[in-house]
Formats: C-alpha cells, structure tokens, sequence
C-alpha cells in the first residue's frame, strides 16, 4: 500500500508505467491459444476422455480471463461468453453428456464468432479442424486407484 511499482528492463532501465502494459499479448497472440485448446477439447470429448476434455476447458478458461485481464475492453464480453457457453460445456462434460456437449459446443462457436463479428473482425471465422490433434493421445486413461 503506497508503494510506487517500477518496471525496468534487463539493464536496468527504467520503463514508462504504458511501456509494461504495452508489452502485454494481445488477443492476436492469445486467441489461437485459445482456439488450440478448444480444439482439444472437442476431440477430447469426442474421446470420451472426460478429464481431458475438463482440463482444456479450464484452461481455455484461464487464456480468456488472461484476455480480459490484458485487454479490458473485452471484459465485459469475455466474462458473459464464459458464463454462458463455457459453463454449460462444463456442466456436460461433468455429467459426460456427449450429446449434450456438442449442443453447447455448437453454440459456443456460434456465438464466439459473433463476438468476431461484433468487434468488427467479420473475417475471424473458428471452426473445429477436421482432424484430431496430433499431439495428444485422446484415448482415455484408466481411472488411478
């Protein structure tokens, strides 16, 4: 409490309180990480692999807050999306609800790309890729004892 917060570079020099946030990602560097995890998260669920598909959820969750944190014009839109589309994917994956799940999944794309169009980038169209992601093995685990 009254302590004046300095942001220096490597050497020390010190940095205008607009040059940090500056430096913050925008949602050009955060969205596709978000997009990434959402895509996971899909095929998780078309695995059946319930855990996965929480675990991407919840950190697609945590890039979005980062997004509002880092761009608060967004806030207010961010935090309604994650309220109204991501809660319900939630609830379905907890009650591994498969159509359930992509019902909302559906709607959740509709609706992000009506934030795109909203804020004027029409041309910012998400949809699922056609293939699972390679990087993931989507089987699921036996549950640990």
């Amino acid at each position: 409490r009254g302590r004046e917060v300095v942001f220096a570079n490597a050497r020390g020099r010190k940095l205008p309180g607009e040059q940090p946030a500056a430096m913050q990602p925008g949602l050009a560097r955060l969205m596709p990480e978000v997009g990434n995890r959402v895509w996971k998260l899909y095929y998780a669920a078309q695995a059946r692999n319930w855990p996965l598909a929480r675990f991407q959820l919840k950190e697609a969750r945590k890039l979005l807050e980062l997004c509002a944190l880092t761009r608060p014009k967004y806030e207010k839109s961010i935090g309604q999306y994650v309220e109204k589309q991501m809660a319900p994917m939630m609830a379905a994956i907890d009650a591994e609800d498969l159509e359930k799940f992509d019902r909302e999944f559906a709607i959740a794309v509709d609706e992000a790309n009506a934030y795109h169009e909203a804020y004027g980038k029409r041309f910012l169209r998400w949809k699922v890729p056609s293939q699972p992601p390679p990087d993931l093995d989507l089987t699921p685990q036996p549950k640990s004892k």
